[in-house]
């Protein structure tokens, strides 16, 4: 059964559903279709702009299958911690495509595990078996095929959204063309409300940028940049005021109905406007058990049936959420909690339902089918969309773009490094016409090497900035470390080189060193190789430190040790 025909999260035939009582309650686990219009949700975004995102969605190489097809089921997904215990107790499901799905319960529910689980990013061990289409899924390729939206935004702030969102398009897309790849952003812009700021940098903690609510849909944006035709997101509306969180949501709501994506998301506590957006929501109690699993637009009744009727004027996710949260243990042994009741009465007759509906569904086309791999070996071992070429020429071209945007910063060092080589030059001036001791060249020759590596330790803060958005960019498959790394020493050593020999030089010649070229020439050279190796020293600690506190107290002692 398609989304657009009602299916739901339980699509169970409807005369078997009605047979099963809930404490006097019946859920319909056949609704809940994921398209908007038949909930009389309104879209803000154009027509027009879905004609061209479809054409462009032809080129994603899924065309030929149809996802409102898909469907991601899961059995006895669990989670346990040795020290704590059962954190997600055995949980069941099925999701369908062009289904918004909200997973909802108290802080250390589980959800936010549940759902990392589902997109097979946790890195600790877990059970429970994952199909899609009726099929195991492949760890491997899952991932690629799929978005992940962490609660953090991880984005450059010198960027402008236009330039980010281009970045990850181009790097997101196989053999994608700088013009499609600007028609998509254009696109992107416009279905994300966020053409009027476009061309705004995102912004850093000295530049000023776009709000949070805009942030945090440039970071959505970013994950539909290859059109995934399944998105997880981990509280996309947290820190959020209720109007950004209506924008958020209703963009959410828009791609699944038009491209009938799924999108499953942990969302926390949302205004009951917000709320209504959706189309399925799963509800955890407080110790990890589903209570809810079914249509949002029947979980009012369900409640008022189970003997917990919403009150008046009151937001129902309030109220659901203090429901299902697990009392007082005198309250638990004398029969009075509603989280463990609740949880009961959905594992005896809610449960065995979803887990029937899960063992009939047929088997579908496997990921490389749908996606037309035809060497499925050879491409799980291409960790990335990209070639390593290309993602060195695109990083390299925007690093030096943003580099040479902060100008200023560079007119600062500049006048930095001057100054310091006519300080150095005036201590040591004419060292060797007016003193002709070794020890005064060695001195005048160790304290100019060592200025020239301390002042690469101006770079580390930005570097530890950069480590986290390359941890995100890396894990989720956008590039891959050779040419991050080409890309950045390349600007650093463009930079840092032309800064060292301007000092060098001053220095050199005000100290009165030889005045032979091929020495003067040496000189630099020596310069330029121990800002090197301090370089790598530097990459070296930014990589592995905690902070950069301890990386700046790490190159201090290194850099102190060398030039004694």
């Amino acid at each position: 059964m398609s989304a657009m025909d009602g299916s739901s999260m339980a699509s169970l035939n409807t005369s078997q559903v009605e047979s099963e009582k809930l404490g006097g309650a019946v859920v319909d686990m056949s609704r809940g279709s994921g398209n908007g219009e038949d909930q009389g949700k309104e879209f803000t975004s154009d027509e027009e702009g879905w004609d061209d995102f479809g054409e462009l969605y032809q080129k994603v190489d899924v065309h030929s299958f149809d996802l409102r097809s898909l469907n991601l089921s899961f059995k006895d997904a669990s989670f346990e911690v040795k020290q704590r215990g059962v954190l997600l107790k055995p949980i069941s499901g099925v999701f369908r495509g062009g289904q918004l799905v909200a997973m909802m319960g108290p802080s250390g529910s589980g959800k936010t595990t549940l759902l990392t689980m589902l997109a097979h990013k946790k890195t600790t061990p877990y059970t429970g078996e994952f199909h899609l289409n009726g099929r195991e899924i492949d760890a491997k390729l899952f991932p690629r095929f799929t978005g992940y939206v962490p609660q953090e935004e991880h984005l450059d702030g010198d960027m402008t959204v236009r330039e980010a969102l281009y970045f990850y398009v181009m790097l997101k897309n196989t053999k994608m063309t700088s013009e499609e790849g600007h028609q998509r952003v254009e696109i992107l812009l416009k279905q994300m409300q966020l053409e009027a700021a476009a061309d705004t940098f995102i912004g850093t903690e000295t530049r000023r940028g776009i709000s949070g609510g805009q942030k945090r849909r440039v970071n959505i944006a970013k994950s539909f940049a290859n059109i995934p035709p399944i998105l997880f997101l981990d509280e996309p509306t947290s820190g959020l005021s209720s109007t950004d969180s209506m924008t958020v949501v209703q963009c959410l709501r828009n791609f699944a109905d038009r491209l009938n994506i799924l999108i499953v998301c942990v969302i926390h506590q949302p205004r009951h406007s917000v709320f209504q957006l959706f189309d399925l929501l799963l509800l955890l109690s407080s110790n990890g058990r589903c209570v809810y699993q079914g249509p949002v637009n029947e979980v009012v009744d369900y409640f008022a049936k189970m003997g917990r009727p919403i009150p008046a004027f009151e937001n129902p996710p309030d109220f659901m959420l203090d429901v299902v949260t697990s009392t007082s243990l005198q309250d638990v042994e004398e029969g009075k909690d509603d989280a463990a009741h609740f949880a009961d009465e959905y594992d005896e007759k809610v449960k065995p339902l979803i887990e029937k509906e899960i063992s009939e569904i047929p088997k579908g086309p496997t990921l490389d089918q749908v996606f037309h791999i035809r060497e499925k070996k050879l491409f799980q071992r291409e960790a990335f969309s990209r070639s390593m070429n290309f993602q060195t020429k695109l990083l390299l071209s925007f690093q030096l773009k943003l580099r040479i945007r902060n100008w200023r910063e560079i007119v600062r060092r500049l006048v930095l490094y001057v100054v310091i080589g006519v300080l150095l030059g005036a201590v040591f001036f004419r060292t060797n016409e007016l003193m002709q001791t070794t020890f005064n060249r060695i001195l005048a020759m160790w304290v100019v090497i060592g200025f020239a590596a301390i002042f690469t330790m101006e770079a580390l803060p930005k570097l530890m900035a950069d480590r986290t958005i390359y941890k995100y960019d890396r894990k989720d498959g956008i590039y891959s470390t050779l040419p991050y790394l080409t890309a950045l020493s390349v600007t650093l050593f463009i930079e840092n080189t032309i800064l060292t020999i301007i000092m060098g030089s001053i220095s050199y010649w005000m100290i009165g060193f030889s005045n032979l070229v091929g020495d003067f020439f040496t000189f630099l050279l020596f310069l330029v190789a121990v800002y090197w190796v301090t370089e790598g020293v530097m990459l070296l600690l930014a990589s592995s430190c905690a902070d950069a506190a301890q990386a700046n107290g790490y190159c201090l002692s290194i850099n102190g040790s060398c030039c004694s």
